[in-house]
């Protein structure tokens, strides 16, 4: 093996051991979720004036100026409701993961349909990756988050934007804005 591929091996599982043990990961299946949608490919989701643009196709979400609005908008504009419900396994930590969800605006908490969300006290298992505290599978199918994390309405936050986008960039998650919200660890 030459030296450069021995150096670049080193160099990607240093980076790898930086990301330990706190990262958020959406794993993608191809199975068909059932259950009313979450929202189309396209949707943009803006707060604090930044808007987050994405797809389902896996391509990374990005960050743009939001465009101004009027102040006022119709009565009759709302926004697209999507649903979830909150297992006996996230018991205690309700309010954290409708802050969460309510960043992203629309989300209807309810008794059973929707989205399920679970809760683990460790990592979370057959999110492609051994240290996820974090994983949304097929983008709203099933949601699974670990309660090891400071912030776990952030990890929530960013676990039900997977629903429609993709990691903004690597580094730490923050409420800073969507983008941040999107991005890959929970430092």
């Amino acid at each position: 093996m030459s030296v450069l591929k021995r150096g670049a091996g080193a160099l990607l599982a240093s980076l790898l051991l930086a990301a330990l043990p706190f990262t958020a990961e959406a794993a993608e299946s191809t199975a068909p979720v059932p259950g009313p949608p979450a929202a189309s490919a396209g949707v943009t989701a803006a707060t604090e004036g930044v808007s987050l643009t994405g797809d389902r196709a896996g391509s990374p979400a990005t960050a743009r100026p939001a465009q101004r609005t009027p102040a006022k908008q119709s009565a009759g504009v709302a926004r697209a409701s999507w649903y979830y419900h909150i297992t006996a396994s996230c018991r205690g930590y309700e309010n954290a993961i409708a802050a969460g969800a309510d960043y992203w605006g629309g989300g209807v908490q309810t008794a059973s349909g929707g989205t399920p969300v679970s809760c683990t006290n460790g990592y979370v298992a057959g999110c492609g990756i051994s240290n996820a505290v974090g994983c949304n599978w097929n983008h709203g199918g099933r949601i699974a988050l670990s309660t090891m994390v400071r912030d776990f309405a952030l990890l929530s936050a960013h676990e039900f934007g997977h629903n429609w986008y993709d990691h903004s960039a690597v580094g730490c998650a923050s409420w800073n804005s969507p983008y941040d919200v999107m991005k890959t660890q929970m430092c």
